[in-house]
């Protein structure tokens, strides 16, 4: 089992005041002693690290509470990030909507809103300044320290630079996202660019309903398209920015075309848009009521929208096994549409599962639905925070005050 929330695999260390606020953002409230044990620092180290981070107002240190166990001596003070304290701003971009908020230390996700792209204009031209006026508007709502900011973007990714290299719903090529924005709000904090379905499937692992596993694949879609994620032993899968391009494995070989230009791509036959054209049901996959009223008239009994139900899920298995009989993952979480869609079928997407893939029976993969509520925000603001958490008193003492 991995020991996630502990600095250390897939980790730079960095100082020892970072390692400290790293193991209290990803744990929580903990006594000094337990952040001695945990860190294998000396006490001295800790000691120090924990008054750097308090005159950063990044932590507070508050006595025991009453009725705490007595050892040897008095009982460890508890320490914790501050919830006032610094916040990053986390951007997702998607094929037809810009969502920003922030986030706090202390994991904390405020202020999300949303800003609705017109389905024809993704050009970048126009995307872009949407993106900075989304992050303008998000550090006006607030008076704390604004630290970094990430955006989360569909597509393949060098995330060196922040380089759009393809991304096929956008319609965008060698977009150099970072550069272009970090030039519009003036706002002196470094602005990164990440892979959404990476991010998130990092924000389940370490927060969500990866925790404990060694291994997790993730699958995620949302409107449009279907994202993969892979982390090992803490550790995402990246491959140059564009690993785990689960949406193009191929499914149905000579099938529907994928504006990917292939044919029988898996987000073809498994994303919202297929599980409309299988129901019959016009509409968009942007419009929640309508799937939703899906999932409601086959759980009502409705036998055409169970097939079509069922029809969608026996590609997300055929996809799946794909994936897991490569990656072999401990467990495999499902998120957004696609966790409706495993709970309407979970008996038929485990069965298949465990039929047509030696490695899940052998194995005993588990699969499970995400736990958290904007996985790709909190991972998002993982990668903003992460010169922070690496060196805590560099970074604020060379940001804007």
């Amino acid at each position: 089992m991995a020991a996630i929330g502990v600095p250390g695999a897939g980790d730079d260390g960095g100082s020892a005041a970072g390692r400290v606020l790293t193991l209290l953002r990803r744990r929580g409230p903990l006594t000094r002693a337990a952040v001695t044990a945990e860190l294998g620092l000396a006490a001295s180290a800790v000691g120090t690290a924990l008054g750097d981070l308090t005159a950063l107002d990044l932590v507070r240190v508050s006595e025991p509470p009453r009725g705490a166990p007595i050892g040897r001596g008095r009982p460890s003070p508890v320490v914790e990030v501050r919830p006032d304290g610094p916040v990053a701003v986390a951007v997702q971009l998607s094929a037809d909507r810009v969502t920003a908020g922030l986030v706090g230390l202390d994991r904390r996700i405020s202020h999300v809103r949303e800003h609705v792209l017109d389905g024809t204009a993704t050009d970048p031209a126009t995307v872009i300044p949407a993106l900075a006026d989304a992050v303008e508007n998000a550090v006006l709502r607030t008076e704390r320290r604004c630290v970094g900011v990430c955006v989360a973007t569909p597509g393949f990714v060098r995330e060196s630079d922040g380089l759009v290299r393809y991304a096929v719903h956008l319609g965008w090529n060698d977009v150099p996202l970072a550069q272009r924005l970090g030039g519009m709000p003036p706002l002196g904090v470094p602005v990164t660019v990440g892979r959404s379905a990476t991010l998130a499937a990092l924000a389940e692992f370490r927060y969500g309903a990866g925790r404990g596993a060694a291994s997790m694949l993730t699958l995620s879609s949302e409107r449009v398209g279907i994202g993969g994620g892979f982390i090992d032993a803490g550790v995402p899968l990246t491959g140059g920015g564009h690993a785990l391009e689960a949406g193009h494995i191929i499914v149905e070989p000579g099938g529907l075309r994928c504006p990917c230009g292939a044919r029988g791509c898996l987000e073809m036959y498994a994303d919202p848009r297929a599980l409309l054209r299988a129901a019959g049901r016009s509409g968009h996959p942007g419009h929640d009521d309508t799937l939703t009223k899906i999932f409601d008239d086959a759980a009502a009994g409705d036998r055409a929208t169970q097939e079509a139900i069922r029809l969608t899920a026996g590609h997300l298995v055929t996809g799946l096994t794909s994936l897991v009989n490569t990656l072999a993952p401990e467990r495999v979480v499902l998120m957004g549409f696609l966790a409706d869609l495993f709970r309407a079928t979970q008996d038929l997407v485990r069965d298949g599962l465990m039929a047509s893939s030696a490695v899940a029976r052998v194995g005993q993969i588990d699969i499970v639905t995400g736990d958290l509520h904007h996985a790709t925000l909190l991972g998002a603001a993982e990668r903003a925070f992460a010169p922070l958490l690496r060196q805590p008193r560099t970074v604020l003492r060379a940001g804007p005050s």
